[in-house]
């Protein structure tokens, strides 16, 4: 593919934000007119909302001649709780106060549109059901958009209104301490009144709906001058907000009496300000919140250095955090809930990083939620083997048991989950897998959990998995996981609700094969493979996040990069292909059963996912193909061919849907479409031009191929008897082999950092190993295949042949590596944008290394 093509689509405009349409969609009331039904005699009570009325109106016909509907209060009952009582004559409800009338008018409407009758009571074990608006930008880089900074509405009546009917109680808002006048910095303050004056607006109109706003932030920031940050001339002015220093960045000391009060009083500045307000979410380290207590997690890789903080414990220093921002914020609105949010990504079984979280647990304030990821560190059995679940999951169900073994030390325990889609697909409006859910929540009602907050800034979307999510938060919970599918199913598919709850259940089956590494959610090509070029000469080029417009917008063919080494090839096109069986089969059941205009639309929006899945197994499957007939010279270009023309339709029949249903394609993290028609039109055209240009004219024998398969000016790698020391900036180094392990030597590596970037193949992830004086680079740990050794000044980084055979396309196909210091390096560097988790290497730097035997 040649570089005008790729820049030519790397330029295609995504829409603009202010005409998408499915944004016009959530402005509209469903239904906008009574259904033909019993008419209701509705009467005046100060239980009864306004809105809920309101609703009321829309669903029925109203007048004093009608049913009667009695309103009782009940101030035994718990809030939000109802008792809703229907017979031919009289429909009545129960409640303590107007939230669980708000419920009952709810349930009465969908039991009575299902021709129900009978006595239904709910009460709510989750608490706090706390989502966010669908497309609220993320108020942070590379785009700056601000929810409370532009004038436009992201919580329309008609979106509040479905999100109340969902059983949502709850939405987050971000906010940043750098943006409030607290003493010390009172220049801040320039755009705090607009932000909170719209703040207010939207916690009153959300009030109406029985919502309540939860602030949600990201604090202290660290001293590094990036983006709502703290700078230099900061830290000058006041040192004592200073603790923990390393080489790029100063942290936030919360042990000083002027951290202290810098939390408080931006905290307090916002809640006496803003009433009615649900109260307060903190990352506490991470995601850019960097106090002191963050390398007391971690302090096997790097030790506090901070003079107050270092002598203090995780669970000391995180808990005073919690009850220092707690604190104020109920000092102006005591009920308040403080949620202390722990994201944490990465799960390793054993490592020191899990004795401070249990330790923060206990030491947790017993009036304060401690929230966790409810799925993070659980594990799935593929192959045989354990895979430990990193970051969100929506294919399997959690609570993890790491998750619930804080639950059972914190007295009050939040879930931090996905509910409608995750980092596995975020580029649809959900995936539909109610049963995970079922499964899930059964798990959180076992633990005592009563909150959960149910999305990133994606998964947040209005439909079945929130309604599932709703449903669930509420006792008497459902006898069965058959029982719910049909009962979540009913509202939109009726007589064919059976039916639709077996499509669920064959969309849980393909998720539950969906590969549980890092690099599959964050780079993983179900988000917008449909829009990845396919490159028939190797590229070595790297995949786009799925998550972020600032990086490549383009996928390359550096395919490994999704799949880390925790998954060979093999066992990868084998999860998709299981991944595809099973979900084209629920697509065949909802295609049959859908006649409406909504069913077929659900119908729609399976079919979409079930091509997301399918191209992604034709993706893999194309490069094992360009693999078997560049490195093996096998003749494979009729079945690439054929590969070509199915994703081409597919592609196009993706458009189509496009067209009809708005949300698709839209991922909220990136703030736009990562596909959308004109992209794939122009994607199918770059198929059209690989398979009736590039592939027939298709030479192996050409440099830009055979540098990859055999290698250019490959260097040998002997046994160690005749491996040579040579040197890089005064590090003397030597590469051998003992049969079973590729080694790289290093004698004195303390003097300088020594960079080690290995690629066992191309298409594979690059590896980088950093050997630093002052500090082990503990992620090189975990690196399958990988080992690393020290004895004296002698420092050997193995990498086990056997291992990486699994990964590479021909035995005697060249390895390839580069050696650098901040001074130097074999090969030059011409490093990539920086991307989480990948490498930044850039292939084509790398030097071809050939086994010698």
């Amino acid at each position: 593919m040649n570089i005008h093509d790729l820049q030519e689509y790397d330029s295609i405009p995504r829409p603009d934000r202010r005409t998408m349409k499915f944004i016009d969609e959530l402005r509209q009331f469903t239904p906008d007119r009574p259904a033909a039904g019993p008419r209701i005699s509705v009467p005046e009570s100060e239980l009864l909302p306004e809105t809920a009325r309101e609703s009321l109106k829309r669903h029925f016909p109203l007048g004093t001649d009608g049913i009667p509907l009695k309103i009782c209060r009940n101030e035994a009952m718990k809030e939000e709780a109802f008792l809703l009582e229907i017979t031919e004559t009289e429909l009545k409800i129960t409640a303590a106060s107007p939230a669980g009338v708000r419920y009952g008018i709810y349930e009465l409407e969908e039991q009575l549109a299902a021709g129900r009758k009978g006595r239904f009571e709910r009460t709510p074990f989750i608490r706090h059901r706390i989502t966010r608006s669908c497309f609220s930008p993320n108020s942070r880089p590379p785009l700056y958009l601000d929810e409370l900074a532009d004038d436009i509405d992201y919580y329309p009546e008609a979106y509040l209104d479905r999100l109340a009917h969902e059983r949502m109680n709850g939405v987050w808002i971000t906010l940043y301490l750098n943006e409030m006048p607290v003493s010390g910095f009172p220049e801040r303050g320039e755009a705090a009144g607009r932000k909170l004056k719209k703040l207010q607006n939207v916690v009153d109109r959300c009030a109406r709906y029985g919502i309540r706003c939860y602030v949600f932030m990201s604090e202290p920031r660290p001293f590094d001058g990036d983006w709502m940050d703290f700078t230099k001339s900061d830290l000058e002015k006041y040192p004592e907000l200073g603790g923990h220093q390393e080489e790029n960045r100063i942290y936030f000391c919360t042990s000083s009496p002027a951290g202290q009060a810098y939390l408080a009083e931006g905290v307090e500045y916002i809640f006496s300000r803003v009433r009615g307000l649900g109260g307060l979410i903190n990352i506490m380290c991470l995601e850019n919140s960097y106090p002191c207590a963050l390398r007391h997690m971690y302090p096997h890789i790097r030790k506090c250095n901070c003079p107050r903080c270092s002598s203090r414990s995780a669970g000391e220093l995180f808990s005073e955090m919690a009850r220092v921002m707690s604190g104020a914020m109920k000092k102006h609105q005591p009920d308040a809930e403080f949620f202390g949010f722990f994201y944490v990504a990465f799960h390793m079984p054993g490592e020191p990083e899990n004795d401070a979280m249990r330790e923060i647990a206990s030491a947790w304030p017993p009036d304060d939620y401690l929230m966790y990821n409810c799925e993070t560190g659980g594990s799935v059995q593929h192959f045989g083997k354990t895979r430990i679940i990193e970051d969100y999951s929506l294919s399997q169900p959690g609570p993890s048991e790491f998750w619930l073994e804080l639950a059972g030390r914190a007295k009050k325990m939040a879930a931090k989950i996905q509910t409608g889609c995750s980092h596995g697909d975020a580029s649809v409006p959900y995936v539909p897998v109610p049963g995970i859910l079922y499964d899930r929540y059964a798990g959180l009602l076992k633990a005592g959990c009563s909150a959960v907050m149910q999305c990133w800034y994606f998964g947040a979307n209005p439909g079945l998995m929130n309604r599932a999510a709703g449903r669930l938060s509420f006792l008497p919970f459902p006898e069965t996981k058959e029982q719910f599918l049909c009962e979540i199913a009913e509202p939109v598919w009726k007589g064919n609700a059976d039916r639709a709850a077996a499509a669920y259940e064959c969309f849980r089956k393909s998720a539950s094969n969906f590969p549980e590494v890092i690099g599959f959610k964050w780079f993983g090509p179900l988000h917008h493979q449909a829009v990845f070029p396919w490159h028939l000469t190797p590229a070595g080029l790297p995949l786009a996040p799925s998550y972020t417009q600032a990086l490549p917008i383009n996928s390359g063919d550096m395919i490994g990069e999704c799949c880390d080494y925790l998954y060979t090839p093999a066992e990868i096109r084998e999860l998709m292909k299981r991944m595809d069986e099973f979900w084209q089969h629920g697509v065949e059941i909802l295609r049959q059963a859908a006649s409406t205009p909504e069913q077929k639309r659900e119908a729609g929006l399976a079919e979409a996912i079930g091509i997301q899945i399918a191209g992604t197994k034709r993706w893999f499957e194309f490069y094992k193909l360009r693999d078997e007939l560049i490195f093996r010279n096998m003749d494979r270009k009729e079945a690439m061919r054929s590969l070509i023309d199915e994703e081409i339709s597919s592609v196009e029949r993706l458009s189509e849907l496009c067209e009809k249903d708005p949300r698709l394609g839209y991922h909220a993290e990136v703030e736009n479409y990562l596909f959308y028609p004109a992209k794939l039109k122009a994607r199918a055209e770059l198929l059209k031009k690989v398979r009736d240009e590039e592939l027939p004219a298709l030479d192996c024998r050409v440099e830009s191929i055979v540098r990859w398969t055999r290698g250019i000016n490959p260097i040998p790698v002997p046994r160690e008897r005749n491996a040579v020391w040579r040197e890089l900036d005064r590090v003397p180094y030597r590469i051998f082999h003992d049969d079973e392990n590729l080694v790289f030597q290093f004698r004195q590596a303390g003097r300088t950092e020594i960079t080690l970037d290995f690629m066992p193949a191309i298409t594979r992830k690059v590896i980088r190993i950093e050997l630093q004086y002052n500090r082990w680079d503990h992620e090189s740990d975990f690196l399958p295949g990988t080992e690393l050794r020290r004895k004296g000044d002698v420092t050997e980084i193995r990498f086990s042949r056997s291992f990486f055979d699994d990964f590479r396309p021909l035995k005697t196909a060249p390895y390839f590596f580069n050696l650098s210091t901040p001074k130097a390096s074999l090969s030059p560097r011409h490093d990539f944008a920086p991307r989480l988790r990948p490498a930044p290497v850039n292939p084509s730097d790398l030097l071809p290394l050939v086994w010698q035997e």
